[in-house]
């Protein structure tokens, strides 16, 4: 059957049993058993604390795992180090996809398909990130925990089990790629998910990259391996693993990583001609083969027919369905720009963007590419997954820096990847060439070489150091002076003496310093977190929840003073129109907007947010940027009343404007951070004791469309 890529065999596993568990069953078992200690103790990685300075500003924030002060954080010092720093930047975590899984739990009934508290009604599978009673949730393990552990272990099992997963995957697959060099498999794994890529993307890059690389490795198992338990598991895998990435609904990640994954599983199947294997195929091995496809097609069908009025919907949004992207608008001066990460994820510099969009890799391809050149005995013994992996990022690279005929782009999917998305798969791509290349210099070192293969790797280094110096200029051109000179140095005299210690195999140096960069550069990055009493325990959430539950029908919230006032009220268990929409909820704009004249503007991917405008005859849409809808519009404006508008929340700023109004106060903050209003209207209370009012023929209802 060829290599059976486990690093083990029939010596192996007589080994194991002798001796009891193996270093790679304890190593993985200690892994997964700080993910369990983690989850017992709550403690995630969200920025959620952003939120307590909006929404309980009545009392310090004590979510952090080592509370330095009663600071939102503490700046310099040995406190930076105790990770008490809420992002702002990642505010489509802690304002999108955080409320938007914990709103799930607070809805009657729990965990809906359909979540009614979100404007008319949001469909829920379509966030990756939300629990949901459906099938298709067995192929989202990320979201299991919310069922089991209620809100706080839920975040804390959904933050971690992407990147932990993703690293167990990682090495695993590795271990096959590298013939059984655990070691490296292990430092690869890490790598990746060590980077600023993911850390600085709430770990989402690894959520994504777990379901390909489990989806390459059970379907390499599946073909290779004789032992029958191997072959069920990972049948049961792969049938998960497929729909689990197509799930994922990000196709500006998705199409490269998936280019990628089936490229590396090509070049196993070549490599250990597991095509040979399909000759012979025992009735067993059949079945599962069967069994994976029916299972992967089910969930995935089951998927696609819940969400197919959705999914078309956000096919034929402004942004970002209709966008078609061919590339070529990557400079050079970016390709690298993850080398100074541990500068720009902390403070981003104009011209590279904000500390999210900075995060890149520590991008080493480039010595691989030089060694290729100079040495044939290196070309040599590339193999097939060399060269799949060298023409993936070649074809990268060219999409990114040249670009794509539009046709291409669109027969290859790369119309739905804006080139600086695909840096995913250009630095997990690179990663995996690096470290394969490690273990090649290796096998070359152990056999006599000539004088000039003894300096490859010197030349390299001198290259690369030119390379990053020419790029340190070019990026100091977009970038207004950033880096210095001093950091261009630096950071090319490191990447030469990396490159240089990767073709020469000193793989003590190599991972050992490579791993103190990355830790030095992401490692500080997330906070810590233990609890969400700004969320649940604060004078807002207590008001927001009793005038909630004392209608006998859901009341609308009207909420003034930003998108993030109408997420608290649905991760509260009310209804409200502000926060996140996707897809877009056409059918209640198209009611403000009956001539549909502001479609461009609210026919996208956007958070929804509240302006107040005292004159209910008109409504107006705008887009401050690409992905913010605002809504100018009165609070007892007549489509907003026959929805249920009753309750107007009203923060910060927009106290003023809305207090002026008829409404009727009914709670002020003590700290003046915000006010309740009611909208004049009939009403009945949860008792069931008639009508408090008798002013207008408001129609309480449940609005679903």
């Amino acid at each position: 059957m060829g290599h059976s890529g486990s690093g083990g065999g029939v010596s192996t596993r007589v080994t194991t049993a002798r001796t009891g568990l193996s270093n790679r069953t304890k190593f993985l078992a200690s892994i997964w058993a700080l993910f369990l200690l983690l989850v017992a103790g709550g403690i995630h990685g969200s920025s959620t604390g952003v939120t307590a300075g909006w929404w309980a500003q009545e009392k310090p924030y004590t979510g952090y795992l080592f509370n330095t002060s009663a600071n939102e954080s503490t700046e310099g010092g040995v406190g930076e180090f105790l990770l008490p720093k809420a992002r702002l930047i990642r505010w489509d975590e802690f304002l999108i996809a955080t409320p938007l899984a914990l709103s799930q739990l607070s809805h009657s009934p729990r965990f809906p398909i359909i979540n009614t508290n979100i404007g008319g009604g949001q469909n829920m599978l379509l966030s990756p990130q939300a629990p949901v009673l459906h099938i298709a949730t067995l192929a989202r393990p990320a979201t299991w925990g919310y069922f089991f552990f209620g809100a706080q272990r839920g975040l804390a099992w959904s933050w971690w089990f992407g990147v932990f997963s993703c690293f167990t995957v990682l090495y695993l697959l590795f271990e096959v790629i590298l013939k059984g060099n655990s070691g490296l498999a292990a430092f690869g794994a890490f790598w990746f998910c060590a980077s600023a890529y993911v850390v600085c993307w709430s770990l989402w890059p690894a959520h994504l990259v777990f379901f390909a690389a489990l989806g390459c490795l059970t379907a390499y198992h599946l073909l290779n391996s004789q032992i029958v338990s191997t072959q069920v598991v990972s049948a049961v895998l792969l049938g998960l693993s497929i729909p689990g990435f197509v799930m994922f609904l990000y196709p500006p990640w998705q199409v490269p990583v998936g280019y990628l994954s089936l490229l590396l599983f090509i070049g196993l199947l070549i490599r250990d001609k597991l095509h040979l294997s399909l000759r012979r195929v025992t009735r067993l091995k059949f079945l599962c083969l069967t069994g994976a496809l029916l299972l992967a097609g089910g969930l995935t069908l089951s998927f696609v027919i819940t969400c197919l009025p959705d999914l078309k919907v956000m096919s034929n949004t402004v942004y970002p369905g209709r966008r078609v992207s061919t590339g070529g608008d990557y400079s050079f001066g970016m390709l690298f720009k993850g080398m100074y990460n541990v500068a720009t994820i902390y403070a981003g510099e104009p011209g590279i963007g904000n500390e999210s969009e900075a995060a890149s890799f520590y991008h080493l391809f480039p010595a691989v590419l030089i060694a290729v050149v100079l040495s044939k005995r290196f070309r040599t013994s590339l193999g097939a997954i060399g060269w799949l992996l060298i023409s993936y990022l070649v074809a990268m690279l060219v999409f990114m820096l040249v670009g794509f005929p539009e046709r291409i782009a669109k027969l290859t999917l790369m119309s739905y990847v804006p080139p600086y998305r695909a840096d995913i798969g250009l630095g997990l791509a690179s990663i995996c060439l690096c470290v394969y290349a490690l273990t090649l210099s290796r096998d070359l070192n152990k056999k006599e070489r000539g004088s000039f293969d003894r300096t490859v790797p010197w030349i390299v280094g001198a290259v690369v150091v030119a390379l990053l110096i020419l790029h340190g200029r070019v990026l100091m051109n977009t970038a207004d002076g950033f880096p210095p000179a001093s950091a261009v140095l630096v950071i090319a005299l490191l990447a030469g003496f990396l490159s240089y210690s990767l073709l020469a195999a000193r793989t003590t140096s190599f991972c050992g310093a490579l791993s103190v960069i990355l830790i030095l550069t992401s490692a500080f990055f997330n906070p810590l977190v233990t609890n969400l009493d700004h969320i649940y325990d604060s004078e807002l959430a207590r008001e927001v929840r009793r005038l909630t539950n004392q209608s006998a029908d859901p009341p609308l919230w009207i909420c003034y003073g930003g998108g993030h006032a109408g997420v608290l009220v649905t991760t509260l268990g009310g209804r409200s129109l502000t926060g996140i929409q996707w897809p877009p909820q056409l059918s209640i704009w198209r009611r403000l907007d009956p001539a549909t004249v502001f479609e461009s503007s609210y026919n996208r991917y956007a958070l929804v947010r509240l302006l107040y405008k005292p004159d209910v005859s008109s409504v107006s849409f705008d887009n401050p940027q690409t992905d913010l809808l605002e809504v100018s519009i009165a609070p007892d404006h007549p489509v907003l009343r026959e929805m249920g508008a009753r309750y107007v929340l009203a923060m910060g700023e927009a106290q003023r404007d809305v207090e002026q109004s008829r409404l009727d106060l009914v709670y002020k903050s003590s700290t003046g951070s915000f006010s309740i209003l009611e909208i004049p209207g009939n009403y009945r209370d949860a008792g069931g004791n008639g009508f408090r009012r008798s002013t207008g023929t408001l129609r309480l209802m449940m609005f679903s469309l």
